[in-house]
């Protein structure tokens, strides 16, 4: 419906290659443009749109979240079903909001299943210089059990069930740095920087490649796991 400047979606069906689900909400056209919208996938396939990522030449790749300033407007943003190659992540809500070129990050909640839960807080900020992400996360493992079998980690019998990170991801130039790690208590600044290294040798030396891949993800982890308390 289109009323008083105001494009009005009740119902609709949005279904891509990697994706199918439904849209709703209000987009409107003056005093200018704005947004408020859901969208609501039945299912995302991650290893497609990963594929299609990996695809795109390394300058866009670079540039993937650079946001026009003259768009803003708010997303809910949810799959009920996330497929990947591992099946890491069953499902996630979110709340994103465009503002001036930069996305916030208002709620990220990633349903690990079994695993246990993760979220995420931050913004992405643009820049003619720069893209970074600063972010804020906290991830739950409800079976410590099932967690340390699916990274391969024998060599403990448990680990801390609630984990804190803070760091920054500059997209640009492809490089993680982490502010803040704690378990119960923060971990020392010898033990974060050597985290940071491994992360970025093991998860970022070939760019964008193999941020989400999962076994040079489980690597990194059964690393760090051994090698720090």
């Amino acid at each position: 419906d289109y009323k008083n400047n105001e494009i009005l979606i009740k119902k609709s069906n949005l279904t891509t290659y990697f994706s199918d689900g439904k849209l709703d909400g209000v987009i409107k056209i003056l005093p200018y443009f704005d947004f408020n919208l859901n969208i609501n996938f039945n299912s995302l396939n991650v290893t497609k749109l990963y594929k299609y990522f990996l695809s795109l030449e390394e300058k866009k790749q670079k540039e993937f979240f650079k946001i026009s300033e003259k768009i803003n407007g708010k997303f809910n943003f949810s799959a009920n079903k996330v497929y990947s190659s591992y099946n890491l992540v069953n499902a996630f809500e979110s709340q994103l909001k465009l503002n001036n070129g930069n996305i916030i990050i208002e709620q990220f909640l990633l349903n690990l299943g079994k695993l246990g839960a993760a979220d995420i807080l931050g913004e992405i900020k643009n820049n003619k210089k720069y893209i970074n992400f600063k972010y804020e996360s906290n991830i739950y493992v409800d079976n410590q059990k099932k967690f340390l079998s699916k990274f391969g980690i024998y060599n403990k019998k448990k680990i801390n069930p609630n984990i804190f990170v803070s760091g920054n991801f500059d997209l640009k130039n492809i490089k993680n740095s982490f502010y803040e790690l704690s378990a119960v208590k923060k971990l020392p600044l010898e033990d974060v920087n050597f985290i940071e290294n491994e992360f970025n040798d093991i998860i970022l030396a070939d760019g964008y490649k193999n941020l989400f891949n999962f076994p040079k993800f489980k690597e990194f982890v059964k690393i760090i796991t051994t090698d720090t308390n």
